[in-house]
């Protein structure tokens, strides 16, 4: 027993000790693929953050970003805390069937922000001539409530579906929970979203797709008429890459092909590109990019129609998977990203011969966004 203790510590302290001198003795990583973001490297010694205990925290970021052999180590905490029961791990619900559902309690709704953006989107909507349509996605854990463990929290949806009716009044109200919910009993709760990740399916892109036509007074497609076809077998999103779940099931990418898909004419914070696909993105962690390459702040489209209505669209990246349905609609579509652009939204339309103008986010990150203030501005 001692003798099979001592061998486990041995094991134990190289696994750390090794790793950590690497750490120290090797160049530092610039950027994580799974994680999607920049890591922090070993700052420079600076006697002024010694004392503060600045440098003592920087050094302790840099080694959880640097450490060699992170990503199993995470996969290792994950099968274990798996074994002995954990349904949450880093904030992420491990759900029926392999899904991973963001917990969203009520608590991280943040209503003074949510109250501030809604009303900062009602002043911008009354200032406009075009129609304008919000459409604010219900979060995977609404969606997919039966497939959350049993008793885990999650926010009240009709608490806030409230407020925004009470705040914007229904006109131009694009209210999605229904549609889901048939969807969601028609596809057995599933099917909705990524199991991996926290934007939803072309499938459900599309059958919002159906509901703003409908709005805007526009005639939808049928779906087959789109071409969808499978780009990617091997996605693992963003909430994987909170939990490294080592019995993770990867996602399929579904993409729509038409003209327009491959012909419209781009400009993408002033990069100019024929086809609104980046397929680079197809061989990176960050598939979902494929859509447009990702986010900018602006997004001008030509679709390729010579005449037509105008669209803009203030929004997230959920509508990046949703707007290639629209390229037979309209003549040109302007997309803004207000987390990414940093003019005047409102100079835009008074400025442009916008039809319509779509709001669309997913409800969660809209009530916590910081940035709808530009529309106004």
């Amino acid at each position: 027993m001692k003798k099979s203790y001592k061998i486990y510590s041995a094991i134990m302290f190289l696994m750390l000790f090794i790793p950590g001198i690497l750490v120290l003795i090797m160049p530092g990583r610039d950027f994580s693929a799974n994680e999607n973001r920049y890591l922090d490297k070993l700052p420079e010694i600076n006697a002024q953050e010694i004392f503060s205990g600045e440098l003592q925290e920087k050094v302790s970021d840099a080694f959880n970003d640097q450490f060699i052999v992170r990503d199993f180590m995470m996969g290792l905490s994950t099968s274990f805390k798996k074994t002995i029961g954990f349904k949450d791990i880093g904030g992420v619900y491990l759900a029926k069937d392999k899904y991973y559902i963001e917990k969203i309690t009520d608590n991280d709704i943040k209503k003074d922000q949510f109250v501030q953006n809604l009303m900062h989107l009602s002043y911008f909507a009354e200032k406009q001539k075009a129609e304008v349509y919000t459409m604010l996605v219900p979060s995977p854990g609404t969606a997919l409530n039966g497939k959350l463990p049993a008793f885990a929290p999650f926010y009240n949806p009709d608490s806030v579906y409230n407020t925004v009716n009470t705040i914007l009044g229904k006109q131009g109200i694009i209210d999605l929970r229904e549609v889901l919910g048939k969807s969601s009993n028609k596809n057995n709760n599933g099917n909705l979203y990524f199991k991996t990740d926290h934007h939803w399916t072309l499938q459900v892109a599309y059958a919002a797709y159906n509901e703003y036509c409908k709005t805007a007074g526009l005639k939808p497609q049928d779906y087959n008429s789109f071409n969808p076809v499978k780009v990617s077998g091997n996605f693992y999103g963003t909430l994987y890459s909170k939990v490294i779940d080592f019995t993770a099931e990867p996602d399929s990418i579904y993409a729509i092909q038409t003209s327009q898909t491959d012909n419209a004419e781009l400009d993408c914070d002033g990069k100019k590109r024929t086809g609104i696909y980046d397929k680079e993105y197809l061989d990176k962690k960050d598939k979902y990019a494929y859509f447009f390459g990702g986010n900018y702040g602006r997004v001008d489209i030509k679709t390729g129609k010579n005449a037509g209505l105008e669209l803009l669209v203030l929004k997230d990246s959920y509508a990046n998977s949703f707007v290639p349905f629209l390229l037979k609609d309209y003549s040109q579509i302007t997309m803004i990203d207000a987390r990414y652009y940093n003019n005047s939204i409102i100079d835009i339309t008074s400025s442009g011969n916008y039809d319509h103008i779509l709001i669309l986010y997913e409800i969660n990150n809209f009530a916590g966004e910081k940035n709808i203030y530009k529309f106004i501005k």
